[in-house]
C-alpha cells in the first residue's frame, strides 16, 4: 500500500467495507476524483447493488490479479477532504483485524462513531459542551506525592523519553495514589501540547475519574463511552479530532481518539476483563490493542492496577515491561484488616439468610460510630431460581440454557443473558405442581433483609437494575461520596475503583461465586475481586475493616486475599498456569459455533475438529486442541452452542492455524451455523 504523497498518480483505491468478508476490495478511482482521494477517508462506493461507506486503506496504482479495467467498480464520492484515519490508525486497525481474526471493514466501522458509517451524512449535533464540574470533595490542585510516589512518577517521566517506550506496569496496593500519579502525568504531557488517553473498565468508573481529571486540569475534557448517545460521540469525536480537546476519559472506544500528537495512553485497572469486547465482529483486547497503538505512535503507555493481570505480571518478570511497584497507601492509611467467616460453621443471624453474626455485629458497630459499609454480592435479583419441590425442576428461560432469575422489585423472573421476562409462575411448567420454592441470594434480598434489621440506616444499592441509566449512577456514587447514605450494597460496580473516605467496613457476602466458575481464571478472578472490593476500607485516617465469608477459607487465593500477599498468589498460581500450559505459558483461541439447529452445530464442530487434527498442527510449534464440547451456557439467545479451545505454544503458531481454519470455515460451514473466533479469550461460559 501507498500511504505517501503522490497520490495522483494511483489508478485505484483499498477499500474496506463494513462487511463480514475479511479482504480488501479495490476500486478504481475516476479522473474527477484522481486529485482528490487518498488513505484514511471515507468513500462512497457501489457494492452488492447498492451504495454504502467504505474506508480508503490504501492507493495502488497495481491492477488486481484476475481483474481488468472493465470488471472494477469506481469510486462515487469523496466524503470529506480530511481522512478520518491517520496512516497508525490504519495499521492499529490492520493489525487488530489480522491479530483478532476479524474483518477489516468492521473494525473500521467499530472505531468510529456509528454516524460516520452511514450513507446519509450525519445532521451536525446541536450540542454544547457541558460546564466544567468542579465538585467541593475533588481536589483542584496537585496533591504532594508520598516518597514512593515520586520516585514512580520521575521513573515513569524517565521511561517515557526512551526511543520506543516499553509499557510500565504500576502496581499499586489499593489506596496508594496510583490516580494521582496519572493527574500528574497528564499535566505534563499537557504541558509539552501532547494529548492524552486515559482508559477505564467500566461506565460506572468514569464519572469518577472525570470529576477528578476535569476538577484538577480546569479545561474541558472528551467523554467517550457506549452510554453516550450518538450525538454526543460524534461531537466528541469531532472535537478530538479538531484539537479542542486534549485529553479523553473513556471506556473501550476511547482508545481510537484522533489524536494526531498522542503523547501517553494510561489504562486504569488494566487487569480488568472489561477491557475485552466479547460483542460483535471485532473480540479485541483494548489493554492489548492499547499497547500496539503506543508502539505504533512511539508513545508512552502506562498500565495501573492493584491486581495485575497474570499476563501482565509476567511479562514485567521478563523485562519485557518496565515494573514500579507502591507498597504504601497515600496519607499514610494502612491496609485494612481481614477477617474470613467459614460459612460451613458459622450460622446466620436470625431474619437473615446471608449475614453472619460477625458481618451483622461489625454493620451494627460502624453505624453506631457515624462511620460507612460496603456489601459486595456479585449476584443481581431476589433469588436465583425458582425451583419445583416435587419433581426438581428450576424455570428456565426458553432462549437460553440458564435458570430464570427472580426479582422482587418489580416481581418478574428475568434471564440476565438475553433479559426475557416472564410473570411469576403459580405452578411448574413440567409437572403442574404449586409447591414452588425460592432459592439462593441476590442483592434485592440483602437490601430487603439489611432494611428489616436496620430500619434507621439509609441504604442504597448499585447493580445492574438500579443503576441502567448513567444519571443514577452518579447520583449513588456522590451520595456516598458526600456521606448521605450509610451501607451501600451491589455487584461488582461497588467492589473497585471508588474511593469513600468514611468507610471503615467492607463485607463480602459470598466469596465463592466467583471460585466455582467453570474458567482456569477462577481463582485469579477470586483474588482480584476480593482485593478489590477489601481495598475500598479505610482509606483514610480510619482503620479498615473486611469481613469476607466463604465456603472455602483454606483456598489459596482467599488466604492470599486476606494477607494483601500478591507474590505468593502469583508464585501459586503461575505455577499452576505452567504445569498445565495455560496462559502466560500459552496463546488461546475460544471458537464458538452456533445454531438454532443443534444437530447443525454439533456436525459442524466435528467437522472442524477433524480439520484442525489433520492440518496446521504439524509444524514446530505445538498446538493441542481441546473440545469440541457444549459450554456452560450451551443455549443462548434461541441458539445452540459448540465450543473448541485452541491452546497455542505461541502467537505466530495460533495465527498460522486460525488462518487456514477461517478459509476452511469459509469453505465448509453451512450458512446455517455461525461461527466465532474469539483471540485470547476471557469468557469460558
Amino acid at each position: 500500500m501507498d500511504f505517501g504523497q503522490g497520490f495522483n498518480m494511483t489508478s485505484y483505491a483499498q477499500v474496506a467495507v463494513p462487511t463480514p468478508l475479511h479482504h480488501l476490495f479495490t476500486y478504481k478511482i475516476p479522473d474527477s476524483l484522481k486529485d482528490k482521494v487518498t488513505a484514511g477517508q471515507r468513500l462512497v462506493v457501489p457494492f452488492r447493488k447498492k451504495q454504502v461507506i467504505g474506508f480508503c486503506l490504501g492507493l495502488t496504482d497495481q491492477m488486481p490479479t484476475g481483474f481488468d479495467e472493465k470488471n472494477l467498480k469506481a469510486v462515487l464520492e469523496v466524503r470529506e477532504a480530511q481522512p478520518v484515519f491517520s496512516e497508525k490508525m490504519i495499521a492499529l486497525l490492520t493489525w487488530m483485524a489480522d491479530y483478532y481474526c476479524a474483518p477489516i471493514g468492521l473494525a473500521c466501522h467499530g472505531a468510529l462513531p456509528s454516524r460516520l458509517s452511514r450513507l446519509q451524512g450525519p445532521a451536525r449535533a446541536k450540542l454544547k459542551l457541558p460546564e466544567e464540574e468542579h465538585p467541593a470533595f475533588y481536589e483542584t490542585e496537585s496533591i504532594q506525592l508520598h516518597a514512593k510516589q515520586q520516585t514512580a512518577l520521575d521513573k515513569i517521566l524517565e521511561f517515557s523519553k526512551e526511543k520506543n517506550p516499553k509499557p510500565v506496569l504500576l502496581h499499586g496496593i489499593t489506596g496508594s495514589g496510583k490516580t494521582e500519579i496519572y493527574l500528574q502525568l497528564i499535566r505534563e504531557v499537557l504541558n509539552r501540547g501532547q494529548q492524552a488517553i486515559l482508559l477505564a473498565p467500566e461506565i460506572a468508573l468514569t464519572p469518577q475519574l472525570i470529576g477528578r481529571v476535569q476538577s484538577r486540569l480546569k479545561e474541558k475534557i472528551a467523554i467517550y463511552h457506549s452510554g453516550l448517545s450518538e450525538a454526543w460521540r460524534h461531537l466528541y469525536w469531532e472535537k478530538m479530532r479538531a484539537g479542542e480537546l486534549n485529553v479523553v476519559v473513556g471506556t473501550r472506544s476511547a482508545l481510537f481518539a484522533p489524536f494526531s500528537r498522542l503523547g501517553l495512553i494510561i489504562v486504569d485497572e488494566e487487569q480488568d476483563s472489561s477491557y475485552k469486547q466479547e460483542e460483535g465482529a471485532l473480540h479485541y483486547h483494548a489493554r492489548d490493542a492499547a499497547i500496539v497503538r503506543a508502539g505504533l505512535e512511539g508513545t508512552a503507555i502506562l498500565l495501573g492496577s492493584a491486581t495485575p493481570s497474570l499476563e501482565s505480571f509476567h511479562n514485567a518478570k521478563k523485562g519485557k515491561y518496565h515494573y514500579l511497584y507502591l507498597d504504601e497507601r497515600a496519607a499514610g492509611a494502612k491496609l485494612p484488616a481481614v477477617e474470613l467467616i467459614d460459612l460451613r460453621k458459622t450460622k446466620f443471624t436470625e431474619g437473615s439468610k446471608t449475614l453472619s453474626e460477625n458481618l451483622k455485629n461489625a454493620l451494627a458497630e460502624t453505624l453506631y460510630r457515624g462511620e460507612q459499609s460496603l456489601l459486595f454480592l456479585n449476584r443481581r435479583g431476589f433469588a436465583n431460581f425458582l425451583l419445583c419441590q416435587d419433581c426438581g425442576e428450576a424455570l428456565q428461560c426458553p432462549h437460553c440454557a440458564i435458570s430464570l432469575t427472580y426479582h422482587k422489585y418489580p416481581p418478574a423472573l428475568v434471564c440476565h443473558y438475553c433479559e426475557f421476562r416472564r410473570v411469576v409462575a403459580e405452578k411448574c411448567g413440567a409437572c403442574g405442581s404449586p409447591a414452588l420454592k425460592l432459592l439462593g441470594q441476590g442483592t434485592q434480598t440483602l437490601e430487603e433483609e439489611l432494611r428489616e434489621l436496620f430500619p434507621e440506616a439509609k441504604i442504597i444499592r448499585l447493580d445492574r437494575d438500579t443503576a441502567a441509566r448513567r444519571e443514577v449512577r452518579h447520583q449513588t456514587l456522590q451520595a456516598m461520596k458526600k456521606g448521605e447514605a450509610d451501607i451501600l450494597l451491589g455487584t461488582q460496580i461497588v467492589a473497585k475503583g471508588h474511593d469513600f473516605p468514611n468507610v471503615t467496613l467492607v463485607g463480602v457476602i459470598l466469596a465463592d461465586i466467583s471460585l466455582n466458575l467453570p474458567d482456569f481464571r477462577a481463582a485469579e478472578k477470586t483474588f482480584q475481586i476480593l482485593t478489590q472490593a477489601a481495598g475500598r476500607s479505610g482509606r483514610a485516617e480510619k482503620p479498615g475493616r473486611v469481613i469476607i465469608q466463604t465456603f472455602h477459607p483454606d483456598h489459596f487465593s482467599l488466604i492470599c486475599s486476606q494477607t494483601h500477599n500478591f507474590e505468593r498468589f502469583s508464585q501459586t498460581e503461575l505455577k499452576a498456569r505452567e504445569s498445565l500450559r495455560y496462559p502466560p505459558f500459552s496463546r488461546l483461541a475460544q471458537i464458538r459455533l452456533q445454531s438454532v439447529r443443534p444437530e447443525r452445530v454439533e456436525q459442524a464442530a466435528r467437522n472442524i475438529k477433524k480439520f484442525l487434527d489433520r492440518f496446521g498442527l504439524k509444524g514446530r510449534h505445538w498446538i493441542e486442541v481441546l473440545g469440541p464440547a457444549k459450554p456452560p451456557l450451551a443455549k443462548l439467545r434461541g441458539k445452540h452452542r459448540q465450543q473448541i479451545l485452541l491452546k497455542a505454544e505461541n502467537a505466530p503458531a495460533l495465527k498460522s492455524c486460525l488462518k487456514q481454519l477461517n478459509q476452511f470455515a469459509q469453505r465448509q460451514l453451512p450458512p446455517a451455523v455461525q461461527i466465532q473466533i474469539d483471540v485470547d479469550c476471557l469468557n469460558m461460559m
